[in-house]
């Protein structure tokens, strides 16, 4: 890391507003070439807006950025692209329609005089592909992968580019531990070669590995900026946060009661989750751990109903159809997919809208919804679930990402479901409210509800779950408890499917 060098970038006093919402306050930014920075800040509080603006999707409405010493308009991704500023983000820019090749090299295709060269797009596909240790049929269309493979993909196309400038907001997002190990290590080696990085990630973890300094947004402010890893934790959350955490976990008063949940011989019908068979009891938090390609993510999508499945589900007794997420829902179990961009967001409509989507059932009158009464219940489930948003009428597209995903969540817990499935549900949700999140989910066990938290963070498994389910190649391979919950032994039977009775 170089931080005594001149900048390659430099956001001087930036300002932007949205309407009714000042996203960023005369915001001022240094990164210079080898150098690893953090941008860290809780959701909303304008991270996501600078780094657009260094990208060239958003522009501001006051300040400047130089580009190595000079005033420079970056007026588009593509003005971006040119000055070798490249970003990834955790809302995919990928394709679907497209193959993987195309993908990695989109808008730069290799060329013989003016015919593309498809073998050596392939080629070069598979040797950036293989740099990051992922493996996959590179014609391939996108769609058709994982949001982790889709992530790495993503990742590749950014390393491909010989970027000056790597922003990454939050690029680990959608990757299990041992894929975010991968990137890091490939950040750190970037940052050797002189690249400059850009680094945002609500994963503490991740930062003070990997960053020589965090800057610290609040409200749109620039608070202050400390060395990595020098600065202790509790310091720098209270600066994001203006407060203390305590607890961060949270604990339940509570003992698992009767079985909520049977599960037996259930698989997808790729064959991507071979049949599985487990319980969860009332009050209980069940954990579903393992890497890309492990079945942990059919698993959820297939309890919810959002894949078509065979074996048998049953919520207090009563068997649940398969592969119908309408049907799932009515029987008791509450998904929240790890794809919020494709499978639980309406795009195009209101933070209200998206909200309510499962309520109007229960909030009509012969056909009708009240809409004084509609309205009360979005604005207390705004205020319950710690949703930062001017208006309930926003798209919830204008929402930061945790924002969106805390909308979500709300949509589902209001429910009362006796049965929740939640896939990588603090994704992208900066500590704060991850502190939130977890405080809620001991609420509704205290309630009786049965938990499934499918997550890529160990951590976050250990801290809640009673116990921790590990899938390897479309199985459940070990179940982990008590004293046994240590990273350790999770990576271990996840990386090779075989459990050991130390932490090796």
């Amino acid at each position: 890391m170089n931080a005594s060098a001149a900048p390659l970038i430099e956001v001087r006093g930036v300002s932007k507003r949205y309407p009714g919402v000042l996203a960023l306050d005369n915001a001022s930014l240094t990164v210079s070439p080898g150098e690893i920075v953090a941008l860290t800040g809780e959701n909303g509080s304008g991270k996501s807006t600078l780094s657009k603006i260094i990208g060239g999707a958003e522009q501001p409405d006051g300040g400047v950025v130089l580009v190595d010493g000079v005033e420079t308009v970056i007026a588009n991704p593509a003005t971006a692209l040119k000055l070798g500023i490249v970003m990834i983000s955790q809302e995919l820019t990928l394709a679907p329609q497209l193959t993987v090749a195309e993908n990695v090299f989109m808008g730069r295709l290799p060329r013989k005089g003016r015919v593309i060269d498809w073998a050596t797009i392939r080629r070069r596909a598979r040797e950036e592909l293989a740099a990051l240790d992922v493996h996959v049929d590179v014609n391939a269309k996108v769609g058709d992968l994982s949001v982790e493979l889709q992530q790495e993909v993503e990742i590749a196309r950014a390393v491909s580019s010989k970027a000056r400038l790597l922003i990454l907001d939050e690029a680990t997002s959608s990757l299990s531990e041992h894929a975010t190990e991968r990137l890091l290590e490939l950040i750190r080696e970037q940052a050797k070669r002189g690249v400059a990085v850009l680094m945002i990630s609500h994963r503490m973890p991740e930062l003070y590995s990997t960053a020589g300094r965090a800057a610290v947004l609040r409200d749109g402010k620039m608070v202050g900026t400390v060395p990595l890893p020098s600065t202790p934790e509790s310091q720098l959350v209270r600066m994001m946060v203006g407060r203390e955490l305590n607890d961060y976990y949270g604990s339940r008063d509570c003992v698992p009661g009767d079985v909520v949940l049977q599960v037996r011989d259930l698989a997808s019908a790729d064959g991507a989750l071979a049949p599985t068979s487990f319980e969860v009891r009332s009050g209980e938090i069940v954990g579903i751990a393992g890497l890309v390609g492990s079945g942990k993510a059919q698993l959820g999508m297939a309890l919810g109903g959002a894949i078509p499945a065979t074996g048998e589900v049953k919520v207090n007794g009563a068997a649940v159809t398969l592969g119908d997420p309408r049907r799932a829902l009515g029987a008791g179990i509450g998904l929240v997919p790890d794809d919020r961009k494709r499978a639980a967001l309406l795009p195009t409509r209101s933070v209200a809208h998206n909200m309510t989507l499962t309520w109007l059932p229960k909030l009509s009158k012969f056909g009708v919804v009240p809409t004084r009464t509609e309205k009360r219940r979005v604005r207390e489930a705004i205020a319950e679930y710690g949703v930062k948003t001017s208006s309930p009428a926003k798209l919830i597209t204008q929402l930061s990402g945790g924002n969106q995903q805390k909308a979500i969540l709300g949509r589902i817990f209001a429910l009362g479901c006796p049965v929740y499935v939640l896939s990588e549900p603090t994704r992208g949700v900066d500590v704060g409210s991850k502190s939130q999140i977890y405080a809620l989910l001991q609420k509704l066990t205290e309630s009786g509800a049965a938990v499934v938290i499918i997550s890529s963070e160990l951590p976050e498994l250990i801290g809640l779950a009673d116990r921790v389910l590990v899938c390897f190649q479309g199985a459940v391979r070990g179940e982990v408890t008590g004293d046994q919950l240590q990273e350790e032994v999770l990576n271990a039977i996840a990386v090779s499917g075989h459990v050991h009775e130390e932490p090796s």
